[in-house]
C-alpha cells in the first residue's frame, strides 16, 4: 500500500525492524489440563510467544494476567473432569486480548473484596488493575476475556 492510500509508510531501512516487532506476534493458542501447574504452564508458554515484543512491565503485567485467569478458571469453574482450559492470546492494532476459557458453566464471575486472613479474592481485583477493561462470555462454559493496551518494545 502507498502512503498516499492512507496505509502505514515503511522506509525500506525500517522493513525489516518492523517485520521483526510483529514476528512471533501470530494469534496464540492452548490448551491445559485443569491441574495446580496450569498456570505456570500458561505462563511459559504466553512468555515464549511475546518474547521481547514488549517492555519488562507489560511483560510482568501480562503474565500476572494469564495466571489470575487460569488459576481462577482451574480453583472456580467446576468444569467436567475431563474438560480442558483455553488460554488465547491475539493483538489487533494497539489492543493484546487474552481469553482463558473452560467447560464451567455455574457460578458468579465477580470481584470481590481480598480477604486478607484467609486469602481468596485478588485474582479479579488484579485482573480489574492490569487491563483497560474485561468480561465474560457464558455462550459455551466460561471464557473470561481482558484486554491491555499494547505498544511494541522499543
Amino acid at each position: 500500500m502507498r502512503p498516499q492510500d492512507g496505509g502505514p509508510a515503511v522506509v525500506p531501512e525500517q522493513a525489516s525492524l518492523h517485520r521483526t516487532a510483529r514476528a512471533g506476534l501470530e494469534p496464540f493458542e492452548l490448551y491445559l489440563d485443569a491441574e495446580p501447574d496450569a498456570g505456570a504452564a500458561a505462563r511459559a508458554a504466553v512468555s515464549a510467544w511475546i518474547g521481547a515484543a514488549v517492555s519488562p512491565a507489560m511483560r510482568v503485567d501480562l503474565l500476572l494476567l494469564i495466571s489470575e485467569l487460569v488459576t481462577n478458571s482451574v480453583r472456580h469453574a467446576h468444569a467436567p473432569a475431563a474438560s480442558a482450559i483455553s488460554v488465547r492470546a491475539r493483538i489487533r492494532g494497539d489492543v493484546l486480548r487474552v481469553e482463558v476459557g473452560d467447560g464451567g458453566t455455574g457460578g458468579a464471575i465477580a470481584r470481590r473484596a481480598p480477604n486478607l486472613g484467609n486469602g481468596g479474592g485478588f485474582g479479579l481485583n488484579v485482573v480489574e488493575l492490569v487491563s483497560q477493561r474485561w468480561g465474560v462470555d457464558r455462550a459455551r462454559g466460561t471464557r473470561v476475556w481482558a484486554e491491555m493496551a499494547f505498544s511494541p518494545a522499543g
